[in-house]
């Protein structure tokens, strides 16, 4: 009970304030849009399969969430330094404090990963740069996020690598939900659709244990053992996350045991199921999205 307490008191004092609240939403943003766009840009280098068709009809949706990553990307700055003054408006238009909030990790953050979200919008409208553009934006996009926040941590070499890896790979799982729910429609080839799920799903098995073992390496040296994991405001949110977490591995058994086997037996409402599964897929992955920007925004690691 006295842990609840301190959590909800720690809630009301940061992430429920009106600047805890943006810099939780412009978070919240970046992640869905920046890691949507590395991911679709990894599925179409990872499963050539998919087939042009497919790429083609989903690089509208490419092009959006590069957008919106940027966008959101400067949204960041503006809500810090608006933050850093709590003079609403102007104090968020303020060049002097935008400029001083560009310092440090923020800036480096954020002008690193807008130079990978420019590769990744070249990747999408050249086809003649296309893998050179996605190998260095994806790696730059997602090494952006280990340049602020928990992964500046000593030691920063190991827990930015861990950081980024982890985040290269949950953006594949991630931009894969929108190519397989495409391919999954029932107007479409269902043992082509099976093919490239099944695909995926094998290199998901290999991808989602080290995805695992990256994330419970960096949370073990942010907090330094399990102790904390059960004792602090941090470690109960992290908690959460983790339960979430797993409901997304039951549904990725589930479509690969059951929903993908019957795609590929042209089962009758297989598409329809599996598709389903997509989509709850997705909305768990919001809820990650949404606690990790909580966790990361009005939380510090215990020290």
């Amino acid at each position: 009970m006295e842990n609840v307490v301190s959590l909800w008191s720690t809630l009301n004092a940061t992430a429920f304030t009106s600047w805890g609240i943006a810099a939780s939403l412009t978070k919240f943003v970046i992640y869905i849009s920046s890691l949507m766009a590395v991911g679709l840009l990894l599925f179409r280098m990872a499963l050539p399969r998919a087939g042009d068709e497919i790429s083609n009809t989903l690089r509208p949706l490419a092009l959006i969430v590069i957008a919106v990553a940027a966008l959101s990307t400067i949204a960041r700055v503006l809500v810090q330094a608006g933050r850093m003054m709590d003079d609403g408006i102007a104090g968020m238009l303020d060049p002097e404090i935008i400029a001083i909030s560009l310092e440090g990790p923020l800036g480096q953050s954020t002008y690193i990963r807008l130079g990978g979200l420019l590769l990744l919008l070249i990747a999408v409208l050249s086809r003649a740069v296309r893998a050179p553009a996605t190998l260095f934006g994806v790696i730059m996009v997602a090494a952006s996020f280990a340049l602020t926040g928990h992964a500046i941590r000593d030691p920063q070499w190991l827990l930015g690598g861990l950081i980024t890896f982890h985040l290269l790979a949950v953006s594949y799982w991630f931009g894969a939900l929108p190519p397989l729910y495409r391919l999954a429609h029932p107007s479409k080839d269902a043992g082509h659709a099976a093919e490239v799920a099944d695909k995926f799903g094998k290199q998901a098995s290999i991808i989602v244990p080290m995805l695992i073992a990256a994330g419970v390496t960096f949370s073990w040296f942010i907090l330094g053992g399990p102790a904390k994991l059960f004792g602090t405001n941090y470690g109960i949110i992290l908690l959460v996350k983790l339960g979430i977490v797993s409901i997304i591995l039951l549904f990725a058994a589930i479509n690969k045991l059951k929903f993908v086997p019957d795609l590929a037996e042209s089962v009758p409402g297989a598409a329809i199921r599996f598709r389903r599964s997509l989509r709850w897929e997705g909305f768990v992955f919001l809820l990650v999205f949404a606690v990790t920007a909580v966790l990361t925004t009005s939380f510090t690691v215990p020290i």
